[in-house]
């Protein structure tokens, strides 16, 4: 059983005991991310949180690497869209040495001058990193085109030009509007009853700093036509994302939606992998992916593959997305992504930090998490024409965009933008 709390400062808590693991993993959760920036402030949000490890008034830089890593534990933290999570996983008996750093690091940490210049520098080499590597520059793209001139469609890190002019001041407004007990969650995965945990937590978050809980622009995914962008680069491979708005985590369609990932692109049995590697051995890499948002989600479908092949790949794809909006799937074919799903659920709730990330995702913005019997439920009464319907209702032309990165001439673009009528 799950134990949620809410603290008397307004931080929750939620809590998984498992009692046969040696290892506790704790994540503290806030919620902001990408969504939260305007355009000119785009990046802050993953710079505080690199700043988050640079010291605070009580440790330094290397004192709060020494206390985590000195003790057998690793720690780390990732910015999304619409959260950011630092977490750590450690033997229980050092838990209150960890929640100490964490709660030190969120609370006290010090934006000195020179450690914002240093990391500066070290961001702008981060993004000129992404901006070589093809296959993620194209998944940059391909989400400025499924959400134009919106922060969902900014690249966490930001730009050199943002990222450039964001200055102390920044940061300390910025800590202050979303760094704070009711704009947070606690999560804890281990071998510790949720009474012996909630006490120490209450007094690593005193005093209690005031706020309000953050709130982000809904997402605009309303469009017309398909979208294209061809970005002309020397690569070997042609890169190329392709997306569809989809439902967001909250709607009743996101599990028909999972079964629906995992049955084209979600493993090494699916529709497009046998399609496209298997059988006519055009790409290395084929895959299709979901993210979800609170208001909105999207379905990706990504490959790499010679110039040459890039035409016959894509209408392969195209091929297998109407199939599957026409006709059911096979029984056996929806009974083996439903046990695919379960499998990967199972490993993933069987360790205490894989187990802790999946709470604190789920239960940041809901307040809630569906125990696993429960969403095994949901999964089993799943229909091969539910995911015909999920499949027809968002695999469609005024719903889709391309995103390639390589040289593709002219003739090539023209006809690929035929042949995806979808």
């Amino acid at each position: 059983m799950y134990c949620i709390e809410t603290l008397k400062n307004g931080l929750r808590v939620l809590v998984r005991e498992m009692p046969l693991k040696d290892s506790l993993a704790l994540g503290i959760w806030v919620k902001v991310g990408g969504r939260y920036e305007s355009a000119s402030l785009s990046g802050i949000a993953h710079f505080t949180e690199h700043l988050l490890f640079k010291g605070t008034s009580k440790r330094s830089a290397r004192e709060i690497k020494e206390a985590i890593e000195g003790r057998g534990g690793v720690f780390n933290a990732f910015t999304g869209e619409e959260s950011t999570c630092y977490f750590v996983k450690i033997l229980k008996k050092h838990f209150s040495l960890a929640l100490d750093v964490l709660s030190d690091m969120v609370r006290n940490s010090l934006f000195a001058g020179k450690d914002i210049e240093r990391e500066r520098t070290v961001i702008l080499e981060e993004i000129k990193m992404y901006q070589d590597q093809p296959s993620q520059l194209v998944h940059e793209r391909l989400n400025e085109l499924l959400w134009p001139d919106q922060s969902l469609g900014r690249f966490i890190a930001g730009t050199v030009k943002s990222v450039s002019r964001i200055r102390r001041g920044d940061f300390l407004k910025f800590g202050a509007k979303y760094y704070h007990p009711k704009n947070m969650l606690v999560t804890v995965c281990g071998p510790l009853t949720a009474r012996e945990i909630l006490p120490e937590i209450e007094k690593a978050f005193e005093p209690a700093r005031k706020g309000s809980e953050s709130r982000f622009p809904g997402a605009d995914s309303a469009q017309t036509k398909p979208r294209f962008d061809f970005y002309g680069k020397d690569t070997e491979q042609m890169h190329v994302a392709m997306g569809f708005h989809g439902p967001s985590r909250l709607s009743d369609e996101r599990y028909p939606f999972s079964l629906l990932n995992i049955i084209l692109g979600g493993n090494m049995s699916s529709r497009l992998f046998e399609e496209v590697r298997e059988k006519r051995g055009l790409a290395y890499e084929i895959r299709s992916s979901l993210c979800f948002f609170q208001d909105i989600g999207a379905f990706v479908v990504s490959e790499g593959v010679e110039k040459e092949k890039l035409p016959l790949s894509l209408q392969i794809i195209a091929k297998e997305l109407r199939k599957i909006c026409e006709k059911p799937v096979r029984e056996e074919e929806l009974r083996r992504a439903k046990d695919y799903y379960l499998g990967q659920l199972c490993f993933a709730l069987e360790d205490t930090l894989d187990h802790m990330l999946w709470l604190g995702e789920k239960a940041l913005y809901t307040g809630r998490v569906l125990e696993r019997d429960q969403i095994e439920a949901e999964i089993k009464k799943i229909t091969p024409e539910d995911i015909r319907r999920v499949a027809a209702k968002y695999f469609r032309a005024n719903n889709f965009s391309l995103a390639v990165v390589g040289k593709v001439g002219e003739k090539d673009q023209t006809r690929i933008r035929k042949d995806l009528s979808l």
